[in-house]
């Protein structure tokens, strides 16, 4: 895939897709990398995953790990880099659902942060889950959550570039297509 100087560009498939591979082998092809890492280190797992992910990802690219808003991790990490990167919007979302009980508070936060992308002049690639293909969750708690990131991914893509769906390793350029839609009609 070729250099998107100052593109937004969303990448979307399911877990273990290689959409966040796909994101990362872009952002190699430019010299400041600004990392926005998501994830929480709130147990055992999470804490491996983590330093998983830190011990492969290369030493020149500066990480900026969320604490608190996203909005204010990604002013800091885009001053100075030519390519950021945030990974990942699925677990943001969830972090965010434990803080702000309004569901339209988060999404509102989310579109703030891809306004902001889109007029910083740098190339910022958003990995996301689609988590509207599975199961229908048990739980409350599961389908508000599957519910939520479903708008929020169809804000996210409303307002991107291009988005991309990457399955089984395979990136699919959905948004060149026409199929992404236009600006968030308040329907799931």
């Amino acid at each position: 895939m070729e250099k998107d100087n100052g593109s937004v560009i969303l990448f979307l498939g399911g877990a273990r897709s290689g959409k966040s591979a796909l994101a990362e082998n872009i952002a190699s092809g430019f010299d400041k990398v600004a990392y926005i890492a998501t994830a929480e280190g709130i147990d055992d797992e999470m804490i491996e995953r983590i330093e998983q992910h830190r011990s492969v990802r290369p030493s020149n690219w500066a990480t900026y790990e969320v604490d608190g808003g996203l909005s204010e991790t990604f002013e800091k990490a885009a001053d100075g880099a030519d390519v950021v990167i945030i990974d990942c919007m699925t677990v943001y979302i969830g972090r965010r659902m434990h803080k702000i009980a309004n569901d339209h508070e988060i999404v509102e936060e989310i579109v703030e942060v891809i306004k902001a992308a889109s007029s910083s002049g740098k190339t910022v690639l958003i990995v996301s889950n689609e988590v509207g293909m599975g199961v229908v969750p048990e739980y409350p708690v599961g389908r508000r959550y599957r519910d939520l990131l479903g708008i929020i991914n169809q804000r996210i893509a409303a307002l991107s570039d291009k988005v991309i769906l990457t399955i089984a390793g395979i990136p699919v350029d959905i948004k060149a297509l026409g199929i992404a839609g236009g600006e968030y009609t308040g329907r799931a």
